[in-house]
């Protein structure tokens, strides 16, 4: 029997896991178009039943049962007006509505008392929900996976430790912003929560609102910006949440917890002090020492070694890295979609393991749990923007060596689209964005001609297994999945130059055979320049989604400076009257 995920939240989404197998997942972002979309994932449960084919689901496991989802239950609108305030579309909030707001979550961000919150959650929940899925003709089998534990789930799964201390840490969902779990034979025990008034998410979600950054989606370019700064200390972040090893808890002495208002409480008080580089660098290091603080005490406290993690705060690689890098930590292993949108499959994973008690102590080797298109469809797709005299094209034998001799013969930066849609926020060699590591020119082009990011946000790497530890020093474990940053080794950071920061660290994907016809390219790009790696960042266009369908592959390449498209055994030109 099959356990059909749901999430919808922010970067809602839906998945299926049968004994301990992954099926398939999908974010509705992708048939949306809109970036991180909120709402119930229509879509995305309309494909996932496809695509299970017959396998029965048994259950229907929704993440979240917290006291906000019975507004946004019952009244959509109030997601889309929140998912709109996090990207800037609508008018900056008043300082009364931001005070206001700072009540209200002063009243309920904790949720107490939670019998009350959950009953209430679980009860509006199930109505809301059972009828939107009832439409679909899927029943009410509904079962409720509470925010953190769908979040712990989705790490300790997935993560092929047996035994593990697994830690979320986030923003806030169900009245807290992280907790502590052991892992043992399958089973999850909670040891430790921690409470959303002293959230180290909200902290540097606020922080990212301050530097008129994204909130929710934007913290990943306020971690690059900290690496363009002299070091800097500010002892007010302190006030808003800090690890008290003492009580083990996270503490704050701040009355704020509104983001949007913490942010302007930090922009007027306390980045006008500094630059934005100082301020970045110091809130990315502030964090960095809390939660370095509370790994290092569970780990003493429960002599557990192995660390698996989730929640968006660990979207940060740089926090990853040295939380890989700690003598204490054995085995590290971060979910490749830590954030909200990786809920549904974590709420999957644990009603799964209940239901059908089958637990894998293997690690996930790869995610490319989306949909895939036959030869057929691919040009059936080209030959109607061929048609229209937007494109040429044409079939190749060997796509991976032709698309090589691309590359490195004629400097060109390729689109990339094959296989299977990668699950979560990052390109694994799917639906990529290809070019030379090797050559300054290539980032700058890729970011002229398509991403348009700012100057301070680095381009990831694709690294053959085999080459990492030339690379990469300290080359500490084997990831799959660009959750964690890395050193370059010195000496080498030249080969690596376009795919690497200002600091000498890089976010890579180690690959191994996992994704045979995308090993192949780069070894054919290390036969004839001598490097084992590729800069590789999303196939889309800047605020948009990852590409997921030929269609959409053709659309970025029509709608962006990129010049030709590799997708299948197809290598597509763009006319150059094609605008």
């Amino acid at each position: 029997m099959a356990v059909l995920g749901v999430h919808d939240g922010h970067d809602n989404g839906a998945a299926v896991a049968e004994s301990g197998t992954v099926l398939c997942a999908i974010n509705e972002e992708r048939f949306t178009k809109l970036k991180n979309d909120v709402g119930f994932p229509v879509n995305s449960i309309k494909y996932i039943v496809k695509a299970a084919g017959d396998s029965e689901i048994d259950k229907i496991a929704i993440a979240r049962i917290d006291g906000a989802a019975i507004f946004t239950r019952l009244f959509p609108v109030l997601d889309v007006r929140r998912r709109k305030l996090f990207r800037h579309e609508i008018p900056k909030p008043s300082m009364i509505n931001l005070h206001m707001s700072n009540m209200i979550f002063k009243l309920t961000q904790e949720q107490t008392p939670k019998w009350l919150w959950s009953r209430l959650g679980k009860g509006i929940g199930a109505y809301a929900m059972g009828a939107r899925l009832r439409k679909m003709r899927l029943g009410d089998k509904i079962v409720f996976v509470e925010h953190h534990l769908a979040h712990a789930s989705s790490a300790y799964y997935s993560s092929g430790f047996n035994e593990a201390l697994v830690i979320t840490l986030d923003a806030s969902g169900d009245g807290i912003c992280g907790s502590v779990s052991i892992g043992e034979k399958g089973e999850l025990t909670r040891i430790k929560e921690f409470r959303a008034g002293a959230s180290l998410g909200i902290l540097y979600g606020a922080a990212t609102v301050a530097c008129d950054m994204r909130f929710s989606e934007d913290e990943g370019k306020l971690m690059s910006l900290a690496a363009y700064s002299f070091p800097s200390e500010i002892k007010e972040l302190k006030e808003f949440s800090r690890y008290d090893e003492a009580k083990m808890e996270l503490v704050s002495s701040s009355g704020i917890r509104y983001e949007f208002l913490l942010a302007e409480h930090m922009r007027n008080t306390i980045l006008w002090r500094y630059s934005r580089e100082a301020f970045a660098y110091s809130v990315q290091r502030y964090v960095e020492t809390q939660v370095l603080k509370m790994v290092r005490q569970y780990i003493r406290e429960t002599g557990i070694h192995n660390v698996a993690v989730a929640g968006g705060l660990f979207s940060n690689i740089i926090i990853n890295m040295l939380i890989n890098e700690l003598p204490e930590v054995k085995k590290f292993f971060a979910f490749p979609h830590m954030g909200d949108g990786g809920l549904a499959l974590g709420a999957a994973y644990y009603t799964d393991f209940k239901e059908n008690g089958k637990f894998s102590a293997r690690q996930i080797n790869d995610i490319y749990y989306g949909p895939g298109y036959s030869d057929s469809e691919v040009e059936a797709a080209l030959a109607r923007h061929r048609k229209a005299k937007k494109i040429d094209y044409e079939e190749v034998d060997d796509i991976a060596s032709y698309t090589a001799d691309r590359m490195i013969d004629e400097n060109e930066a390729v689109l990339w689209f094959q296989g299977r849609m990668e699950y979560g926020p990052r390109a694994l060699g799917n639906r990529s964005v290809l070019a030379m590591p090797n050559a300054n020119e290539s980032r700058d082009r890729i970011n002229l001609m398509i991403k348009r990011r700012p100057y301070y946000q680095p381009f990831a790497s694709t690294i053959l297994e085999e080459e990492a530890g030339r690379l990469l020093d300290p080359c500490v474990g084997k990831n799959r999945f660009m959750t964690v940053g890395y050193k370059v080794r010195e000496g080498r950071r030249a080969d690596l130059i376009a795919a690497s920061h200002i600091d000498g660290t890089t976010r890579p994907q180690m690959l191994g055979e996992e994704n045979r016809l995308f090993r192949d390219l780069i070894k054919k790009v290390r036969k004839k320049s001598g490097t084992g790696a590729l800069l590789n960042t999303s196939l889309n266009k800047h605020g948009r989604p990852i590409a997921m369908s030929p269609e959409d592959a053709v659309w970025t390449l029509l709608n962006t400076g990129a010049t030709s498209l590799s997708i299948g055994n197809f290598f597509v030109r763009k006319l150059a009257r094609a605008k």
